[in-house]
């Protein structure tokens, strides 16, 4: 697949409106919709554009914010299934997501439902969700996700208050009989910013373990915000080949559209490509000069430019612009120095305001 011509997977904010207040949200959820938020006919024509102009479509992800929060939910996955397109869904667990909801997206065509779930146990997920009883309700919409025959796939964010949960989370997704575990590294954009840190070493040491642990389950195993993931495979478990294809982050494979229509390389990466309004989402994300820049691992910077890995990792882009403004810097959370910068001189990274 060439990550330069069509995106692995879009994730669509459809809304922000959401009953949730969590601690890490990039979008920094609202409690009502924006009246300014695209309409159901606008969004039908960017699905128009992306099932037809990308040979092969990406996998479609609705989020928010809650989705559910839009009366026309139903409608925008009907049109998104009648086109084909591998459709998921990742709502907050409030009380608007129920048994009856999730069937009803099964009976459209949905194919995997995201529930995030942040920790082992309600401690945890519900001091990061700040909502007591989220950590229940997330199991229990969990289990009716594989119960009504719909693929399941558990988010964890990953920060300071919950990496020291990650051996039980591994042992609490096997017992969901997930299809795919998503652990996002979280970065410092949004509400993010204010969540404790974790350090570099930590991030690599939980990255190891996360990449030994894949070997042992039949699920997909995926670091979010962490493309140097591949580095870790690559060094700790054998038998891992050399990947033909670079990873999927900000503009390589994966495009995000805001609930006003604004493309961006990730949800967590707040620098835009242009509107959905004005210009066709297939356009943006193969010509726009900043996906373009943002797919040539030449113009690295900093440790990352000089990296071996740079092709197949490439670092986070997001995470380089939140902590130091620059979106080609080297990744502060990777901690690899590549042979022979000990010899170069040491790049001062400057402050994001």
């Amino acid at each position: 697949m060439d990550l330069a011509k069509a995106p692995h997977v879009l994730t669509w904010e459809l809304t922000r409106a959401c009953g949730l207040k969590c601690r890490h949200c990039r979008a920094n959820a609202i409690p009502r919709r924006n009246p300014r938020e695209l309409t159901l006919a606008e969004v039908e024509a960017v699905l128009d554009d992306l099932s037809t102009r990308f040979e092969i479509p990406p996998l479609m992800v609705f989020t928010g914010g809650d989705p559910v929060e839009r009366p026309d939910l139903r409608e925008i996955l009907k049109a998104s299934v009648a086109r084909k397109l591998h459709t998921a869904v990742s709502p907050s667990v409030t009380p608007l997501l129920t048994r009856k909801v999730l069937a009803e997206w099964k009976e459209i065509g949905v194919k995997t439902v995201s529930i995030s779930i942040d920790g082992p146990s309600a401690a945890v997920h519900d001091g990061f969700r700040r909502m007591d009883g989220t950590f229940v309700a997330s199991l229990e919409r969990a289990r009716d996700v594989t119960e009504l025959g719909m693929n399941l796939q558990v988010n964890t964010s990953v920060c300071g208050d919950t990496v020291a949960g990650m051996p039980s989370m591994g042992e609490l997704v096997k017992e969901l009989k997930v299809s795919s575990w998503e652990v996002f590294f979280v970065v410092p954009t949004g509400r993010g910013r204010a969540l404790p840190k974790i350090t570099t070493e930590d991030t690599e040491a939980t990255l190891k373990w996360l990449a030994l642990y894949s070997k042992t389950v039949d699920f997909r195993v995926t670091a979010i915000a962490a493309p140097q993931f591949r580095r870790l495979l690559l060094q700790n478990v054998p038998g891992t080949k050399w990947p033909t294809i670079p990873a999927v982050r900000e503009a390589q494979g994966f495009v995000f559209i805001d609930h006003l229509g604004e493309v961006y390389p990730s949800g967590y990466l707040p620098v835009s490509a242009g509107n959905v309004r004005h210009t066709p989402l297939t356009s943006l994300y193969r010509d726009s000069q900043l996906f373009r820049e943002l797919r040539d691992p030449d113009l690295l910077r900093g440790r990352c430019g000089a990296c071996e890995y740079k092709r197949i990792c490439g670092g986070s882009r997001a995470r380089a612009y939140a902590v130091t403004g620059d979106l080609q810097n080297e990744d502060p959370a990777c901690p690899y120095i590549p042979e022979g910068w000990e010899e170069r001189p040491t790049v001062v990274l400057p402050v994001h305001a």
